[in-house]
């Protein structure tokens, strides 16, 4: 890991999940091993050991800076000895980092100096992030040393973060873990995820983790374990999860299989909604034509109101024109007012003329009772 004198700051992302529609394989990483050769389509790359750092006797390096009184030389000093520095005395060097004045540039390297430091010791590099930071630095830091950590050895990362106190910053990190773990070892962590599991109520969110990280490296054994678990555990929206992650990889491929594979029931009826929300977001188009193999009723109702509501956040009035001409799907009443709603914030004066042409009756009362954001007035 080299560290560069000059390290833009400020572009650390808090990453939010949802335990109960997430596509977590839709994450961006700070850096990407898919490009790299060699690594299949959604494993994550092992880390590739870089030429250690020049030895850096620390007394002296501590003395230069103490006595440089100019605080970017002091900094930039320090940058271009700070690999060998982390390398031989990670938390004197993170320790040094965390007392200079705060700013994105700093916050940046104490990252990247985090990162060495996992790379050899992930356990001190989290007790220490632990101990030193908080908020969305603490967030994203654990979440970066946990999912690395669970690459070499998912068990011993699960039980280690198991441990600690009950946080959102310590629950993001491990459903991370279990992400990487599944892509990896998907028994041994649906396999800790077991009866005796440590993690009590996180336990059904984190099983999710683990298949969908399963999903973007065997699908369709991910989608087979999760749809016998989902049954077993009456937890329908697990397995909807799971075929997710694996249709924002490949949608036609997952639909296919859900059509051919599960039937009528619960579990394919919350797949479908998920399947239609992916479509509208992927090709519109396309899932129109897909509802046309999805059984005619309460299943077909809810995927077509999944995917208008989904289409008009990106096409109002594309959603809005085909709602209209839908002759035997009933759609929600949510459906129709998302529509309404969106196609008056991106086009009033068409939103105006399109309601002008519907016919009295449901859609058009609905549409009726969509409102524009209130605007401020600044006199008051």
């Amino acid at each position: 890991m080299k560290f560069a004198p000059q390290v833009a700051g400020g572009f650390l992302i808090a990453i939010v999940f949802s335990a109960g529609g997430y596509y977590m394989g839709n994450r961006t990483a700070a850096k990407s091993p898919h490009g790299e050769a060699g690594v299949r389509e959604g494993v994550p790359a092992r880390t590739v050991r870089e030429p250690a750092a020049a030895p850096v006797n620390i007394q002296e390096l501590r003395s230069r800076l103490d006595a440089e009184k100019n605080p970017l030389a002091r900094f930039k000093m320090a940058l271009q000895h700070l690999e060998g520095w982390v390398a031989k005395s990670p938390r004197d060097a993170l320790d040094w980092l965390a007392s200079q004045q705060p700013s994105g540039r700093r916050d940046e390297v104490i990252r990247l100096a985090l990162k060495q430091y996992a790379e050899t010791d992930a356990k001190g590099a989290a007790d220490w992030a632990l101990q030193n930071l908080t908020g969305t630095d603490l967030n994203n830091s654990l979440i970066s040393i946990a999912e690395d950590w669970a690459q070499e050895n998912g068990r011993e990362a699960a039980a280690w973060f198991a441990d600690l106190p009950v946080t959102q910053e310590r629950d993001a990190a491990i459903e991370n873990i279990f992400f990487s773990w599944g892509s990896n070892e998907p028994a041994a962590a649906l396999d800790f995820l077991g009866p005796s599991s440590p993690l009590g109520d996180l336990t059904p969110t984190l099983r999710r983790a683990a298949l969908a990280g399963w999903s973007k490296t065997d699908p369709e054994a991910a989608v087979a374990s999760s749809l016998a678990s989902s049954r077993t555990n009456r937890d329908p929206a697990q397995f909807a999860n799971t075929l997710a992650n694996w249709a924002t990889m490949d949608l036609e491929g997952s639909s296919q299989w859900l059509m051919a594979k599960v039937p009528a029931g619960p579990e394919r009826a919350a797949a479908v909604q998920e399947l239609a929300t992916i479509f509208a977001q992927q090709s519109p188009d396309a899932g129109v034509t897909w509802l046309d193999k999805v059984a005619a009723g309460p299943e077909r109702d809810a995927a077509a109101s999944a995917l208008a509501a989904g289409w008009a956040r990106s096409s109002p009035a594309e959603a809005a024109n085909w709602a209209v001409t839908q002759k035997t799907i009933a759609l929600s009443d949510r459906a129709i007012s998302e529509i309404a709603h969106n196609y008056l914030l991106r086009d009033a004066a068409a939103f105006q003329a399109w309601r002008a042409t519907l016919p009295d009756g449901r859609i058009k009362s609905l549409a009726g009772q969509a409102r524009a954001p209130e605007v401020a007035d600044d006199n008051e």
